[in-house]
């Protein structure tokens, strides 16, 4: 096998990972979108619940 070839190989198994991880990230993202989708009221109460906290807090609260 020539030099041209290693390189060649390396760069194809480099390409090979690189696709294999992207589809495994894209995988997670679709997952974490139907997840977030089917629980979309909850996390909108969370939300409001959260914003409803921050009202609460004093406005001076966190002035340095």
């Amino acid at each position: 096998m020539s030099w041209f070839d290693d390189i060649c190989e390396t760069f194809s198994d480099g390409l090979d990972t690189a696709i294999d991880l992207a589809s495994g990230v894209c995988e997670t993202a679709k997952e974490a979108g139907e997840w977030a989708w089917d629980h979309r009221e909850e996390i909108g109460d969370a939300v409001e619940i959260a914003k409803d906290v921050i009202d609460w807090i004093p406005d001076d609260t966190f002035d340095l």
